[in-house]
């Protein structure tokens, strides 16, 4: 009975590990090349105080990481060891490396960050659906030049009784050649609070919007999936069949604090690269493009 136990201890452990994930690439390339290395394994980061927060475990510095030239408006594909797993958000902020230190050696302290793209759930004929992908394509702003940290964050709001689960990584670039886009920056942690609606929401129950946690995305030109303009808060509202990816054009502006995104009834299927299946899902299980091919037993996701 005892060795029974052990076995049923050991088989739930597995699954939460394999149910876990890590940023690790860009453009497709070597593991770790230009994002720092964790020591953490694939776990989360669960205190929204903990300065872990701003590059995870172990990653305060870059150490041996290279740091990736590139030019303001390149297009980058950030890349996990899995597809993302549990439902939330996906938000990328860039970190601005103070003057004297570089990519490698800075430890993301002080308010020299801010947020330039997020992706949120879209809703359709009752259900959610959020992207959940194994990789990401953001568009660096025209920053100014020099060197910076491009965080990614998804947070893992599966669990509305436990702990959010804040998986990030960060990836060391030069911008070469950059604009002068100046946002308002802020500091890491407390960018999110550990009582902010868009991580304490109970995604089971009436879930039919949601408002983005911590800042509203920066106004810098580049990749904003979710762009904002002077004023606070940017409502989306997405229309059937729409790609997790809201396109600008349908995109307005109210004078409200935070982001929201609602969708009306309809839909024929997921969209590329959200769910489509899995023990406990109750989403669609056709996609609008693409395949529903199964990862394991609780998650199956459109792909191309």
């Amino acid at each position: 009975m005892k060795l029974l136990s052990t076995i049923a201890i050991g088989a739930a452990l597995m699954q939460t590990v394999s149910a876990h994930y890590i940023w690790q690439k860009v453009n497709g390339g070597a593991a770790y090349a230009y994002f720092r290395t964790n020591t953490n394994y694939n776990s989360p980061v669960t205190d929204t105080t903990s300065n872990d927060l701003r590059c995870n475990v172990g990653g305060s510095t870059g150490g041996s990481t290279g740091t990736l030239s590139v030019t303001g408006g390149t297009k980058l594909t950030l890349g996990l060891d899995t597809a993302v797993y549990h439902q939330g958000p996906v938000s990328f902020y860039l970190g601005r490396v103070p003057s004297g230190q570089t990519a490698g050696s800075w430890d993301g302290s002080g308010a020299n960050w801010f947020k330039f793209d997020q992706r949120g759930p879209t809703f359709s004929g009752g259900s959610s659906t959020w992207p959940m992908s194994i990789t990401y394509d953001v568009t660096v702003p025209n920053v100014p030049a020099g060197q910076w940290l491009l965080r990614a964050e998804q947070i893992g709001i599966h669990n509305p009784a436990g702990l959010p689960q804040f998986y990030v990584g960060c990836l060391q670039i030069e911008v070469t050649s950059g604009g002068s886009c100046s946002p308002s920056y802020f500091s890491i942690p407390g960018h999110i609070k550990s009582d902010d609606p868009g991580i304490t929401v109970n995604i089971y129950n009436n879930f039919n919007s949601y408002t983005f946690p911590g800042p509203a995305v920066g106004s810098c030109s580049g990749g904003n999936t979710n762009p904002t303009t002077t004023t606070a808060r940017t409502t989306t509202t997405s229309r059937p069949g729409a790609t997790t990816q809201i396109p600008t054009s349908r995109v307005t502006t109210t004078t409200t604090a935070r982001t929201t995104t609602t969708t009306s009834s309809g839909g024929t299927g997921a969209p590329l690269w959200g769910q489509c299946g899995g023990i406990g899902w109750t989403g669609p299980t056709t996609c609008a493009s693409g395949r529903c091919v199964a990862t394991n037993v609780y998650y199956s996701q459109c792909v191309s």
